[in-house]
């Protein structure tokens, strides 16, 4: 048997959609040197643009977990046959020699590759694992692009509830779903799972929600936490449910549906204060209390009164003129510059209109 010059690794070959296909597991070193971490020619592209910042966050997450990461296979095309040599073992285990010379094509994957890359700059280590590729032999562009809208055309995003109900890292996570097991306001009324509350739902608020609510009440604005880490869970906790004994004893609304004066499809007609998007601006606004007020204010006996006599009304001019709530409708609008609006005002409010 003639000797085939190439990148020899241990594969598994099967086929799929008339295409033969090999899964491998690669050094992330042969990764570095063999696998092409730019992007093709403009013309020759199957895949969409690389975008940089993407790529640098998926890198300091693989070196702030170096041993605890998970990063998922990456998939390319190969533009020309390869050779296979079964093992006796089954004649779909063997090595895999892909030819020098032949183009790999990324199809799906290429954040991940190029921000492994600048994490193995970084921490050279990292190279010493191995990723999952699954390499197709498709020298078709028409039909490697093909393969690429294919994969990307029914996925279905998992959403922030689920990531958040699953997440045992960030301390924001974990005090969002210790507040929504124990606490009077979110126990038993806060969906898990689900990226809204569904309609017809006896649940008021997301748990997504409860975790942006606490980072806002934190960072304020856009609730983007740069170090996640420097924070303490239990102290999120605690101050997360100080914000939350502020809604639960100053709004009547929770215990008419408790007791059953209303149901709360009537009680979202009638106020703001069962939306999720309400809850954000609320944390935000009293982030902006805070930073004037001091951050030891109690906040029951400071703004307790005034978020009472706040008009949650859908109609209230407050929320219609800052854009908030568009009139005649009742759902507030989650774009950020109209939950800010909305905190400014509400900000007011909770230092007595001043």
């Amino acid at each position: 048997m003639a000797l085939v010059q190439g990148m020899q690794i241990a594969a598994l070959r099967g086929g799929q959609g008339g295409r033969e296909y090999y899964v491998a597991m690669v050094a992330n070193s042969d990764l570095n040197n063999f696998f092409t971490v730019n992007m093709d020619p403009k013309d020759d592209r199957s895949q969409r643009q690389l975008d940089p910042r993407h790529a640098r966050e998926i890198a300091e997450y693989l070196i702030s977990e170096r041993d605890n990461y998970v990063l998922g296979a990456l998939v390319y095309a190969v533009d020309a046959s390869c050779t296979f040599e079964p093992s006796p073992i089954h004649d779909s285990m063997g090595v895999l020699t892909i030819p020098f010379g032949v183009n790999l094509r990324s199809i799906d994957g290429q954040h991940r590759r190029q921000g492994l890359n600048e994490a193995i700059s970084d921490e050279p280590d990292l190279a010493s694992d191995s990723t999952a590729v699954l390499i197709y032999v498709e020298p078709d562009l028409k039909r490697r692009r093909q393969m690429f809208s294919d994969m990307n055309a029914t996925p279905k995003s998992v959403s922030k509830a689920i990531n958040v109900k699953f997440d045992s890292r960030d301390p924001f996570a974990i005090a969002a779903q210790n507040l929504v097991d124990t606490h009077p306001l979110l126990k038993g009324r806060t969906d898990t799972e689900a990226a809204r509350v569904r309609r017809g739902s006896d649940d008021w608020f997301t748990l997504g929600a409860v975790y942006d609510s606490l980072k806002r009440l934190y960072v304020g604005g856009t609730g983007r936490v740069r170090n996640p880490g420097s924070y303490s869970a239990d102290a999120i906790e605690e101050f997360g449910a100080k914000f939350f004994d502020l809604i639960n004893g100053s709004r009547s609304e929770f215990d008419d549906v408790r007791r059953g004066i209303a149901t709360i499809e009537e009680m979202r007609e009638r106020s703001i204060m069962f939306s999720s998007t309400t809850l954000r601006a609320l944390a935000i606004a009293v982030h902006m209390r805070l930073e004037h007020d001091g951050w030891g204010t109690d906040l029951t006996s400071r703004y307790g009164k005034y978020l009472k006599a706040m008009d949650l009304s859908p109609s209230a001019s407050a929320w219609t003129d800052s854009g908030f709530v568009s009139v005649g409708k009742t759902t507030p609008n989650a774009r950020n510059q109209d939950v800010l609006a909305a905190a400014r005002v509400m900000s007011s409010a909770l230092n007595g209109g001043r």
